[in-house]
C-alpha cells in the first residue's frame, strides 16, 4: 500500500487544486482498504463506519453457510451470528458516506479456505481467505463515468473446524 499526499498546490497566489485521476484512484483505493481493515463501530465520529465482519471474527462463521447466505441459523449445534448481506451492506453504506464520487457501488465478499496447491494430501484448512471486491463508477465531476474495482483479500483464522 502506498500512501500519497492531498491534491492540493499552494503557491503564493493561493491554493489549487490538481487531481490526476490515478491519484484520485489510489486515494480512494486506501479509503476502500481503511474501510475493510475497520471494524464497524471503532470509529468514534461515526459508529457505521467499517467492516461488520469484525466485529463476528471469533464467532463461529462457517464458509459454505456464509457465502450462501445461510447464516444466523443454527448449523450443526453452532448458532452463526454474521450474515454475508449484513458485511456487503457496511462496506457499501460506509464508502457512499466518505466517498460521493463512487457511484452505482456494489460489494461482493467471499470466504474460502485457504488451501496450499502445492500440497497432494488433503488437510482441513487452518485458514480462511476473505476476498472482498468492491465495483462502482468513478465520477470525475464532469459527468464523465469510468469504471471501478478494487479487491482486497486477507486471510482470518476459523474458530469452529468441521471434519467430514
Amino acid at each position: 500500500m502506498s500512501f500519497i499526499s492531498t491534491p492540493l498546490v499552494f503557491k503564493r497566489s493561493g491554493a489549487s487544486i490538481l487531481r490526476d485521476i490515478n491519484d484520485r484512484i489510489t486515494m480512494l483505493d486506501n479509503l476502500v482498504e481503511l474501510v475493510v481493515f475497520t471494524p464497524r463501530g471503532s470509529f468514534a465520529a461515526d459508529p457505521d463506519f467499517g467492516f461488520e465482519y469484525w466485529n463476528h471474527e471469533y464467532s463461529n462463521v462457517h464458509y459454505r453457510e456464509f457465502n450462501n447466505s445461510q447464516l444466523g441459523r443454527m448449523a450443526k449445534g453452532l448458532q452463526n451470528e454474521v450474515t454475508k448481506k449484513e458485511c456487503e451492506d457496511s462496506i457499501r453504506k460506509s464508502l457512499a458516506t466518505y466517498e460521493p464520487m463512487l457511484k452505482n457501488i456494489a460489494v461482493s465478499i467471499v470466504l474460502d479456505t485457504a488451501t496450499n496447491k502445492s500440497s497432494l494430501r488433503k488437510k482441513i484448512a487452518s485458514k480462511y481467505e476473505v476476498n472482498v471486491l468492491v465495483e462502482g463508477q468513478l465520477d470525475d465531476g464532469l459527468g464523465t463515468l469510468q469504471p471501478y474495482r478494487k479487491s482486497v483479500v486477507f486471510l482470518v483464522e476459523p474458530t469452529v473446524k468441521r471434519y467430514r
